[in-house]
């Protein structure tokens, strides 16, 4: 029973509260110590051990059925997330510490950002760049495990967390803006701690507790054993999906990481967030368009025979009116608060994904992913001439990272779904030329990707932390191409296909982190 379950997993959670209240006590003394930073950063990893510990003694699910392989690859997901989330809301408050100790708090007083001047600001920065990562992967993975209607201890523990994360946000920002007495002080380094806390318990007790990947109406246990049911999705689900909007999270990444290193400086949030919703609308509109014209081959895919056009539960000319609203509200909103050159960029983008790419490459030659890439590409070019109005040998560099990533990555996921594709009609390149030569031209292209990453620095755009990181997450990914190149398992692109996702992320990140802590 639920309640079994429950009672059975209190005392760690009561430990662990008991374990952050000492930690707590622990970083007050250390708020009147040089070491402050340190003193609080022992402390922490000493209780996230004993939380952590506590949470797997005691969490004991004897009667927990037996889960299937999607379902435990997909906890396994949740339980890394969390842990980086855990580790960046741990680097956040040590962070924090070490800001209010050097005075970076009364030298950096707008929120949530402010032009740093000095090492103090800089480090309050970071602070709360790491406390905003933290948050949204934790308030991603609370979302899903919601949305999927995972067991109560698991949602519950999740949206506890996220609370408290966000109401150290809160008590954060009133002192960024003059609430600094020490109690307000005080209940900020509380509330960080206590989220901190239960961000440690929720990543132990995913490690143990069932994992549901399909709901089971005839649960015989009572327990909340269910997950979103897999039927027919509402009407503004296939609306949305039309946009394919997790394709687009990661072109608005690197629009935005862009906007931050132009030799103009950091942007303004008001910039950024009118740029960003733009390029939003503007790659939605194209994802439209590209599931209008590609809707007679989308039918004989598995992957794709369910979108909403193929199953018959959207009429194709919705998709045609979406596509080409969203592009008109996009150039509008680029052209009346950002400039024109970036609307004209955007423009341009999406004309190369649905004509260049979608009608005249993808269905008649196999460079269709290598000359179609150059439409991912675009978003850097928008957010650089955002901020400064015209589009740079630099930018262009980042334009050309992105058009040499797109192969290696997308024939990854050729490599697994080209059945599909030989059924469709498509000449993706693992249908024409095998996997072998597929898989050595990947390797080929990764190796070209990479050293075009570490031009940066000969050119004096960035410095060497960037390169340092670029070189590193660079080895991985050659590591992983030629990893496959050997492989001969079905399923052996995955591996490439999702780190692929994670380099380019980490990648763009790294530039900003180069330009705004190290310039």
């Amino acid at each position: 029973m639920f309640y079994d379950r429950v009672r059975r997993v209190s005392r760690p959670f009561l430990f662990a509260g008991v374990l952050t209240a000492l930690t707590f006590v622990g970083a007050i003394w250390a708020l009147s110590r040089a070491d402050a930073s340190g003193s609080l950063g022992g402390a922490l990893a000493l209780a996230s051990l004993g939380i952590a510990l506590a949470t797997l003694v005691r969490v004991q699910l004897p009667d927990a059925p037996r889960i299937g392989a999607r379902a435990a690859a997909a906890r396994r997901r949740h339980t890394i997330v969390n842990g980086i989330a855990v580790i960046l809301l741990y680097g956040a408050i040590v962070a924090g510490m070490q800001s209010v100790a050097a005075g970076g708090l009364w030298a950096c007083q707008s929120w949530p950002w402010c032009v740093p001047a000095d090492g103090a600001a800089t480090v309050t920065l970071l602070h709360r760049g790491a406390a905003a990562l933290a948050t949204l992967i934790a308030a991603v993975s609370a979302w899903q495990l919601w949305r999927t209607q995972q067991s109560r201890l698991l949602r519950v523990g999740a949206g506890s967390a996220v609370g408290l994360i966000l109401g150290g946000h809160l008590l954060g920002a009133g002192m960024a803006l003059g609430l600094t007495s020490t109690a307000w002080r005080i209940g900020h380094l509380a509330v960080g701690i206590a989220g901190w806390g239960a961000l440690v318990v929720l990543t132990a007790v995913l490690t143990r507790a069932p994992y549901h990947w399909q709901r089971s109406d005839t649960d015989e246990r009572g327990a909340s054993d269910r997950v979103l049911l897999s039927g027919r999705p509402s009407l503004l689900k296939d609306y949305i999906s039309l946009t394919k909007p997790g394709v687009i999270s990661l072109l608005i990444f690197t629009t935005i990481t862009s906007m931050y290193i132009t030799p103009a400086g950091v942007p303004e949030l008001g910039l950024v967030l009118w740029t960003a919703l733009g390029g939003w609308l503007m790659a939605a509109g194209s994802h439209a368009l590209n599931c209008y014209f590609d809707r007679d081959v989308d039918v004989q895919m598995g992957r794709t025979s369910r979108r909403p056009i193929p199953s018959g539960r959207i009429p194709a000319w919705h998709a045609a009116v979406l596509g080409v609203v969203l592009g008109v509200i996009a150039t509008a909103v680029l052209l009346s608060f950002v400039n024109w050159v970036a609307a004209a960029l955007a423009l341009a983008g999406l004309f190369y994904y649905v004509v260049i790419y979608t009608i005249a490459l993808k269905r008649h030659s196999t460079q269709n992913i290598v000359i179609g890439g150059g439409a991912g590409a675009f978003p850097p070019l928008v957010g650089w001439a955002a901020v400064t109005g015209d589009v740079a040998p630099a930018a262009l560099l980042l334009w050309v990272i992105i058009f040499y990533w797109t192969p290696p990555h997308f024939w990854a996921l050729a490599l697994i779904r080209q059945v599909d594709y030989a059924r469709a009609g498509i000449p993706m390149l693992p249908v024409i030329v095998g996997d072998a030569e597929t898989k050595r031209q990947i390797v080929l292209y990764s190796i070209m990707m990479v050293a075009l990453t570490l031009l940066p620095l000969a050119f004096g755009m960035l410095g060497l932390s960037y390169t340092i990181a670029a070189a590193l997450l660079g080895a991985i990914f050659i590591g992983y191409a030629v990893r496959l190149m050997h492989a001969t398992a079905p399923q052996a692109p995955w591996g490439l296909y999702k780190y692929s996702l994670l380099y380019l992320a980490l990648l763009f990140a790294a530039m900003v982190v180069d330009r705004v802590a190290f310039a």
